[in-house]
């Protein structure tokens, strides 16, 4: 089968499945070719195991139309398809929870399996202690020949992704929209040299815009890409935070730049380090902990070099595209979802990668929150928080009294206070976010 055939069958299986399924990975090891499953019949299919009647119900629907679309798209503006069973698509994305069925992809993709890929995450209201730290650490990072992984977001992650630029290394920025969509708008140019010199990915079809729920669904990408996730500056709402959740729950190795104590913006990341994750200073701290996995793809060289010419420089911005600009919303990366939102974009095969609408972004209600983080917890994490009084205060004592396993409490209690749900109280107890 020809490659963009291939990549035909591979959009459609992702239009059947959905963003994040969790029906997915069990499917995947019994059929592994997306064409196999288009010609199953309506018998065959219901024949399989593991997969919900409506799931079978979607497979069984043959209409290419929208996966033509799409892929006519790509093949204009020069995007990869990258399914789960291509050897471009990165192992260690194969083990997290709800994997991607496959990935869209602009630029060359580097070989993250054979070398250190760190997330690098933070505020988008970054200090000027938070900008410097994250530009040094990104660019002597990249320089190392380390692949720093982001959000592609204003602030802290713009930052990480020209700091990367600048040191000559590669990077990849993971978007929580279709790649036909430029978000946040001022990095227009910034996608353009990463997608030069690395990738930009998403899991999302080509015309689908920024919405509300993409970005904590997008974050466990970044983190399954990664080796370990650094959290530079986050307040205690911040989507850096949700990163740092899926960071834990997927076993990977958590990391923090400590902050000044009572700073907003310090928050997150002192909480991280106060419930265990490993304090950061500067990039050989990150360097000396992986250096028995992954010594000799170090460029040591490089790096003493780069320490002595990684001092932040406001024109790299300026150079790569990144924009200074603070983040106008409450929630990072919060948009309405409208009627017309909802559709697919009908006028899709010649336009180029544009820049998106200045999209406003606007403050959610609580619950709305709550049920966004949710979605990104697994099962267990999820239970633990059903058994959580919702006016009391509580201690892992009151949850295990319920029938849980202590070792699953624990665990799901610190997720959930990364996660900004509950908030630790006096003498080891806790509370539900309001």
């Amino acid at each position: 089968m020809r490659k963009d055939e291939n990549a035909l069958y591979w959009i459609w299986l992702a239009e059947k499945f959905g963003i994040a399924s969790k029906e997915f990975p069990s499917f995947v090891t019994t059929f592994d070719d997306p064409y196999d499953v288009y010609r199953m019949s309506e018998e065959e299919l219901e024949q399989i195991e593991g997969i919900k009647d409506i799931t079978k119900a979607r497979l069984a629907d043959k209409s290419l139309e929208i996966p033509y679309k799409y892929l006519k798209y790509c093949q204009r503006q020069g995007i990869e398809v990258i399914g789960y069973t291509d050897e471009r698509y990165p192992s260690r994305l194969r083990t997290i929870e709800n994997p991607p069925v496959m990935l869209y992809c602009l630029g060359k993709l580097p070989n993250v399996d054979q070398r250190l890929c760190i997330g690098m995450v933070g505020t988008r209201k970054m200090s000027e202690y938070g900008k410097c730290s994250a530009y040094k650490i990104a660019y002597e990072l990249s320089a190392a020949r380390v692949c720093v992984v982001s959000g592609m977001a204003l602030g802290i992650d713009g930052v990480c992704a020209a700091a990367a630029l600048k040191a000559g290394g590669e990077t990849v920025a993971v978007l929580g929209s279709g790649l036909s969509v430029v978000y946040p708008k001022e990095h227009a140019r910034l996608m353009r040299k990463i997608a030069k010199h690395g990738a930009v990915i998403s899991e999302f079809p080509p015309f689908e815009r920024p919405l509300q729920n993409n970005f904590p669904i997008r974050n466990r990408i970044i983190s399954g890409m990664s080796n370990g996730v650094l959290v530079v500056e986050a307040a205690k709402r911040s989507g850096a935070l949700i990163t740092a959740s899926r960071a834990v729950a997927q076993g990977r190795e958590l990391f923090a730049l400590p902050g000044q104590i009572g700073e907003a913006r310090a928050t997150g990341p002192n909480e991280l380090i106060r419930s265990g994750a490993n304090v950061v200073l500067s990039a050989n701290d990150l360097i000396s902990h992986y250096d028995f996995l992954y010594h000799d793809t170090f460029n040591f060289k490089r790096l003493a070099w780069a320490t002595k010419h990684s001092d932040f420089d406001a024109k790299v911005l300026k150079e790569y595209g990144a924009s200074e600009a603070s983040y106008r919303g409450g929630y990072d990366e919060v948009i309405e979802k409208t009627e017309q939102q909802k559709s697919v974009e009908a006028t899709a095969t010649d336009e180029p990668i544009r820049e998106s609408v200045a999209y406003e972004a606007k403050t959610t209600q609580n619950s709305n929150f709550h049920n966004d983080i949710l979605k990104t917890l697994d099962v267990k994490t999820k239970e633990i928080y059903a058994l959580i009084p919702d006016d009391a205060i509580f201690v892992a004592d009151d949850i295990v009294s319920r029938g849980a396993d202590v070792r699953d409490v624990i665990t799901s209690l610190t997720l959930l206070e990364i996660s900004g749900l509950i908030i630790s109280q006096p003498g080891g107890a806790y509370k539900k976010q309001s």
